[in-house]
């Protein structure tokens, strides 16, 4: 039995691919037609949008409250990542931001948990803060 190369499909695909064959001029205005379109800048800005800091985590829990300056909190979202028992400490908000815990809103210079930052490795939800005043049993300074 003889077999022909147009017989055999997947010889067929393979010649087809390893073998280039010139392309016609239609096709090949067509192709850099499509690589010189460029999105307007209006279009591109919304493309890579920071993560809403206002925007609350999957789940925020504080499992205890080892000193008056330290929290230990279960945190866990997907944006920011998962902390089982990750360690706040007291500080002073630099910025006006939303209260992770209750949503209440946090103004500059109130006492408020952030999370430690151990060395130059800074977590993910760095930038979030519960207000001091939110903490149940929390009795202020």
């Amino acid at each position: 039995m003889v077999s022909r190369v147009e017989d055999d499909i997947v010889i067929h695909a393979l010649l087809g691919v390893l073998m280039s064959r010139p392309m016609d001029s239609g096709s090949r205005d067509r192709r850099s037609r499509e690589k010189k379109v460029r999105l307007k800048k209006s279009v591109m800005s919304g493309a890579f949008e920071p993560v809403d800091r206002g925007r609350p985590p999957t789940q925020i829990c504080i499992l205890e409250q080892p000193s008056s300056i330290t929290l230990s909190v279960y945190w866990s979202d997907a944006c920011s990542g998962h902390y089982a028992d990750q360690e706040w400490r007291m500080g002073v908000a630099r910025e006006d931001s939303l209260c992770v815990l209750t949503g209440m809103s946090i103004r500059r210079g109130d006492s408020v948990f952030r999370p430690r930052v151990h060395g130059t490795q800074c977590p993910g939800n760095y930038g979030r803060m519960i207000l001091a005043s939110a903490v149940p049993g929390y009795l202020g300074t």
